[in-house]
């Protein structure tokens, strides 16, 4: 929301005067927030018109020790009749940033404030020099006062006081024997209000395909994600990949993610063998390739080559060239990257289908990775491993692994 800033020069004044009286010059009141008060739509704030700062500027000519702000709907014209402006409020006001060649409030307390609806009334203490001198610049803010509810203009009238008891001031028809004075219009507008959604996003791919391969966009939308589905064969030899105990086998898959989540999002994967969490080869009734963790490990462990296991290993994956305008990074559970056994070295592998309600056999699967906080084109490596034992059944074993982002808005 936006509300004009204004700085309203003073205008020319009639007044019925007192001998020797002077106009302020440059004189001026700038205002912190144009809006109109008691507006339902914006109760606070810019544009609501409520706690606005005046700032009060003028050269005085004349020696003075109190002065008298009134606040009319009528006019700035002295002694003219003064009706306060609709709900406006400066009975609250503080005296603040005083800068001047004349001191006032240039020390603390110097300058106490009496303070109705539609006046504003200032008094030094009375010693010497605490006072507005003569020929001097003044400026000083006016805070916590309330526009009036209605747009349009309306006005301040200021007069200075040689004593600290503002003269013989009884109202703002009746000034008494001012010394400076001057009259200011200001004036209330309607506030511009801006509205612009931003919905929320989460983008998730998984492929096959190397982000360094990505060559015509740097993200989900690259030919290459789509046309290199997830699809591994575990094993080694040729023509055909054999899975047996003499290796560790791998294959990796690339995730992307982007989102806009206020408190970023939660990576987990889910098996669809939701008995055994592992490889099976008869539709999931068992896994005679089974998760490394199906013990009671949490935590990556040594795939060894010739004892049955499937696991996962995870880790940020940054490309030769990072993509374009990349925020943030996904960083892996615990369980499946313990920051000691990497990609450079040896990764250790997990599987959990331990940990309650948080495993790959779970109604939600088990996390995998997370971010804390929004992040756009970060990638990830998911490296699976397997190996067989001597006394692993023949046959075609299989899994299919959903990874399931979840942003949190």
């Amino acid at each position: 929301m936006l509300a004009a800033l204004l700085v309203i020069a003073g205008l020319p004044l009639l007044h019925g005067g007192t001998a020797g009286a002077t106009q302020f010059a440059n004189r001026s009141i700038t205002m912190s927030d144009s809006g109109i008060s008691n507006n339902s739509n914006i109760t606070s704030g810019v544009g609501s018109g409520t706690s606005v700062t005046y700032q009060v500027k003028f050269d005085a000519t004349t020696q003075a020790s109190s002065m008298v702000i009134d606040f009319c709907s009528q006019d700035p014209i002295i002694n003219d009749t003064c009706t306060t402006p609709t709900n406006f409020n400066a009975a609250s006001a503080t005296l603040t940033n005083v800068t001047s060649t004349g001191q006032v409030g240039v020390a603390a307390n110097n300058w106490t404030a009496t303070l109705s609806a539609g006046r504003v009334k200032l008094a030094d203490d009375g010693v010497s020099g605490h006072d507005i001198q003569a020929s001097s610049t003044q400026k000083f803010e006016l805070n916590l006062i309330t526009n009036p509810s209605t747009t349009g203009s309306f006005y301040a009238r200021m007069y200075t006081y040689t004593n600290n008891t503002w003269g013989t001031y009884a109202s703002a028809t009746s000034i008494g024997n001012y010394k400076d004075y001057g009259g200011i219009a200001l004036s209330t507008t309607n506030t511009i209000t801006i509205t612009a959604r931003v919905q929320e996003q989460l983008t998730f791919c998984v492929t096959a395909a190397d982000p360094n391969t990505w060559t015509t966009t740097p993200d989900c939308t690259d030919p290459n994600v789509s046309g290199n589905p997830p699809a591994l064969t575990l094993g080694h030899g040729s023509p055909t990949k054999v899975l047996d105990s003499s290796a560790v086998d791998i294959g990796d898959v690339w995730t992307q993610l982007s989102t806009n989540a206020t408190h970023g999002a939660v990576i987990k994967i889910r098996d669809s063998n939701l008995t055994c969490g592992g490889l099976s080869a008869d539709a999931g009734t068992t896994c005679a390739i089974p998760p490394i963790s199906s013990g009671t490990s949490v935590v990556p462990v040594n795939l060894v080559a010739g004892t049955a296991g499937f696991g996962l290993f995870v880790d940020v994956y940054n490309p030769t060239t990072p993509p374009p305008g990349q925020v943030g990074s996904v960083t892996a559970s615990s369980e499946y990257n313990d920051g000691v056994h990497t990609l450079s070295g040896t990764p250790w592998y997990n599987f959990d289908k331990t940990t309650a309600n948080n495993n790959v056999i779970s109604t939600y699967g088990g996390t995998v990775a997370s971010t804390a906080s929004p992040v756009y084109r970060a990638d990830n490596i998911y490296q699976f491993a397997a190996t067989a034992a001597l006394t692993t059944p023949a046959g075609i074993y299989t899994a299919n692994l959903s990874l399931i982002a979840t942003g949190t808005f």
